[in-house]
């Protein structure tokens, strides 16, 4: 019996070889093994196509009734094969591909008249492309008669793929065996000659390396079980996780569903653990970055960064469904804010939101999208508005009932039986990353002594020993009682503790929600501006102003005066109507403009003298909290009121009893 010999010729002294496809082309079906007549390229554009297309659109596009066609892949390097295998599936004259490559060509403006013209004559027509609506012509994508996305394969067609190519079926595959895969990837993992096992072997490791999605998700607790996000962020998220059941089960559209939200607080909130909670409840994966990455990846010149922000999105939807969570937003400026550097930013904004567009308002990839940021004020209103990130979701520092929950979600064991509220009560209005910062040094206490943790070492970490002297420690407790007071008195803020509790450079602080109207008034703006120095007038009064009042952008005297300037320059209400800034640009005129610094200045002083005027008439009542916060360390708002009030009763009493000549 004649030896059979491989379909593989030799090559000639000097020929270069051709490509697989060249190849399998020029060679006799007839030297060919039935399963190599087509390169697995083929095989698996082909075994997509089928999966996605109805046996009603099947007939539709074979009985040449001029039907028009949209396909939307996973990323660039799907269009070509899915191209050929187009032609091959169906009559299609003329189909189109875009990728965006070409700038110029791939506009939705571009190749209207061709379209209409094989449509007139009775032909099909079809369009190719990852992000349709940006890069097709525009007739075709409106009037797309039968429109299909392909997604990352599921594993029914990768075992089909399997069977067809090695004519084995594997045995079992990994869930999503393909997630995050490229075309190519595909096509090189899954090859002629292996077993099915090898294939399976192979998917599974490139699965594991391709995936940006983010690992050890095990140990994050639900969104349910979660404190310290009471409110507008898990309100959110709890009814995200409903909507996605319901899409599950086929109840709900994916378009429906409120998937993109921005996230902004001060730093240590834990935003970053919200997300990954978000993403356990939802049983997705988190596909982490920021926008410090994307910079840092690249060069910084304009063409790599727009080219990485695509590659990011496509490889996050090869993820989904998954949670993308944007990181460092605010590194994106605000365009209105751009200045001279507009020519740089104005490009890259605009196509960071027009990815945006694509990936929160079609279905590709099924992507949820969290943003975060420590600067909501810096963020472009093109950014979060609807259709995009949608909107801006504040998170608050925890109250004590939060901070307990906290603490025993991070104690575990430890600590079993204790009540916790009291240690609450001293950390109100810590960060999470501080209250994890506690446990871990309390835990390090406990592993050093050679014992079991006891309730002492978490308190020496919430409120460390206390180096000030008394009268620094009062000095500090009466800036901070003239904050809360005046607050509550004037009728500015309502108070939700206040603390000498020292954290980083900051000796005290208070936490308040404002009461003032969405649209405050100047006299409104005026009233929190006193409360803001009432501090320094306390200083002034009791012991000789210091240096604390001010230092940095979101000091006393930072935030005093960005409000002022904002109401000359930007919102109407220092006593013209030109906007000359922003609120941000405002700011940055008080340290440029000389003449509308004197006009800040002015209306400061004048606030300053109000503020010192309202410390002396209420003196009694601040220096009654002073001293009781002095000795506690912390007070939250009841008890604070509860002060208040009884200093006032007793005030109107001995008014009453020395009648009227109370000093």
């Amino acid at each position: 019996m004649a030896k059979k010999t491989s379909p593989l010729k030799t090559l000639a002294k000097g020929e270069q070889p051709t490509s697989l496809d060249d190849y399998l082309a020029e060679v006799a079906d007839s030297e060919l093994e039935p399963h190599q007549a087509r390169p697995v390229s083929s095989v698996l554009a082909r075994a997509v196509l089928e999966d996605a297309f109805s046996t009603r659109d099947c007939a539709r596009m074979r009985g040449f009734l001029a039907v028009a066609v949209v396909v939307q892949v996973p990323s660039p390097d799907w269009i070509d094969p899915i191209k050929d295998a187009l032609r091959r599936y169906g009559p299609f004259p003329h189909v189109v591909a875009r990728s965006g490559a070409a700038r110029l060509q791939d506009r939705p403006e571009v190749g209207n008249d061709e379209i209409g013209r094989y449509l007139a004559a009775n032909h099909n027509v079809a369009g190719v492309s990852s992000m349709p609506e940006r890069y097709l012509p525009a007739s075709l994508v409106a009037g797309a008669d039968i429109r299909i996305e392909i997604t990352a394969p599921s594993n029914r067609v990768i075992s089909n793929l399997i069977l067809e190519v090695t004519k084995q079926r594997p045995r079992k595959l990994p869930p999503r065996v393909a997630m995050g895969l490229s075309f190519h990837d595909l096509c090189a993992a899954i090859r002629i000659q292996s077993s099915p096992a090898d294939c399976v072997r192979r998917l599974a490791a490139m699965t594991r390396s391709r995936s940006m999605a983010a690992p050890h998700l095990s140990d994050v607790p639900h969104i349910r079980d979660l404190h310290g996000y009471q409110g507008g962020a898990q309100e959110w998220a709890l009814k995200l996780v409903d909507d996605v059941d319901a899409w599950r089960r086929g109840e709900l559209d994916w378009k429906q569903i409120d998937r993109a939200v921005v996230l902004a607080s001060i730093p240590g909130l834990g935003k970053t653990s919200f997300a990954r909670s978000v993403a356990k409840s939802l049983g997705m994966p988190l596909v982490p970055t920021s926008v410090a990455h994307w910079f840092s990846s690249t060069g910084g010149y304009i063409n790599e960064i727009v080219k990485f922000v695509d590659t990011l999105l496509v490889q996050a939807v090869a993820n989904g469904p998954a949670v993308l969570l944007l990181d460092e937003l605010d590194g994106l400026p605000r365009r209105s804010a751009l200045g001279r550097n507009g020519d740089y930013w104005a490009p890259i904004i605009g196509h960071v939101l027009l990815a945006l567009d694509s990936a929160v308002s079609g279905d590709a990839g099924k992507l949820v999208i969290i943003g975060a940021t420590n600067y909501a004020h810096a963020l472009d209103e093109a950014l979060i508005r609807p259709g995009r990130l949608n909107r801006v979701i504040h998170l608050e520092p925890p109250d004590a009932t939060a901070v307990a929950g906290i603490l025993r979600q991070h104690l575990g064991d430890d600590l079993a039986g204790v009540d916790l509220s009291a240690l609450a009560t001293l950390g109100a209005g810590s960060t999470g990353a501080e209250i994890t910062g506690w446990v871990k040094g309390a835990r390090r206490t406990a592993r050093v002594a050679g014992r079991a943790m006891i309730q002492a070492d978490l308190m020496a970490e919430i409120t460390p020993p206390d180096r000030r002297s008394p009268a620094e420690i009062l000095s500090t407790a009466r800036h901070e009682a003239s904050h809360a007071c005046l607050s509550e008195i004037m009728g500015v803020s309502e108070v939700s503790h206040v603390s000498i509790i020292p954290t980083g450079t900051t000796a005290g602080y208070m936490r308040a929600r404002l009461l003032c109207s969405a649209s405050p008034t100047r006299d409104e703006l005026d009233a929190y501006v006193v409360t803001i120095l009432a501090g320094r007038a306390a200083d002034a009064l009791w012991g000789g102003v210091s240096a604390g009042a001010g230092g940095h952008p979101a000091s006393d005297l930072g935030t005093a005066t960005r409000t002022i300037a904002s109401c000359h320059a930007s919102l109407g209400l220092g006593g013209t109507l030109a906007m000359r800034a922003t609120d941000e640009q405002a700011f940055d005129l008080v340290r440029t403009d000389a003449a509308f610094r004197a006009v800040v200045e002015r209306d400061l002083a004048r606030l300053f003298a109000e503020a010192q005027a309202q410390v002396a008439a209420h003196m009694d009542v601040i220096d009654t909290v002073a001293h009781v916060l002095a000795k506690s360390r912390i007070i939250d708002g009841h008890t604070l009121r509860s002060i208040i009030g009884r200093s006032i009763t007793n005030a109107v009493a001995t008014i009453r009893t020395t009648g009227g000549h109370h000093a």
